[in-house]
């Protein structure tokens, strides 16, 4: 039991017992919401599961719901579901470097690399400490996803308008939520704001998705060389 416990909250981490519920409550709520607006629009219950327990992912089944309801066709809704998942390909570079050297244990640990767990898992200062919160979030995500999937499509039938829930907004809340505490360095806000002004300016005039794309290639000011030691930026400013 306490071995179990040490791989969902482990000690001498910032990851608490906060923050894994909040995380849990928002994919829990999250997946009641997504999948009651795929079953209200018509997917079958059994496509459903498979999107729940294969993709394991919100956004590429909010991608296919807007393309397809707004008149596009099967493959085109496909499409924008993979446009929008590609992200999680970076999210996996990142944390790459602290999972184990096995190539099944990596493959397995991809399938939990989503935005909260990534960046709960890099917030930490030592590697194994990273691969540790980066599992334990993932863990905390994954498992009330499942359980809010199967009973949206318990109840999805019986949903007159989904979108009188309200429940999408807690995903984008616990997200920021979880990256505040990162924003208080310049660079990180830095990017931040850069990725803020990029998605708002795509927002209405992009499909779906591509502004969260564009947004994250914010994150390439990260690359840029760090300043020498003791730089001092007002007196490299010519008079």
């Amino acid at each position: 039991m306490n071995a179990l416990k040490d791989w969902v909250l482990p000690p001498g981490t910032k990851f608490g017992m906060g923050e894994a519920l909040t995380v849990a409550f928002a994919y829990f709520t999250v997946g009641v919401t997504v999948t009651i607006l795929h079953v209200s629009q018509g997917t079958s219950w059994s496509a459903m599961l498979g999107v729940i327990f294969l993709v394991n992912s919100v956004t590429p089944g909010l991608a296919y719901v807007a393309v397809t309801d707004a008149g596009g066709s099967t493959t085109a809704g496909v499409l924008s579901g993979w446009l929008v998942s590609s992200r999680f390909g970076l999210f996996a570079a990142a944390i790459a470097p602290y999972l184990w050297p096995s190539r099944w244990k990596r493959a397995l640990a991809a399938h939990g690399a989503f935005d909260p767990s990534v960046a709960l898992g890099l917030r930490e200062e030592e590697p194994l400490d990273k691969r540790r919160v980066y599992i334990a979030a993932a863990f905390w995500m994954i498992v009330p996803w499942w359980f809010g999937g199967v009973l949206g499509i318990l109840i999805g039938s019986n949903v007159g308008d989904p979108g009188a829930l309200g429940l999408d907004a807690i995903f984008p809340a616990v997200l920021l939520v979880i990256v505040w505490p990162q924003l208080r360095e310049r660079d990180s806000l830095t990017i931040a704001l850069v990725a803020l002004i990029a998605a708002l300016a795509l927002v209405e005039i992009t499909p779906g998705g591509v502004p969260a794309l564009a947004a994250a290639c914010a994150a390439l000011l990260a690359l840029r060389p760090p300043l020498p030691p003791g730089f001092d930026p007002e007196e490299a400013a010519p008079c």
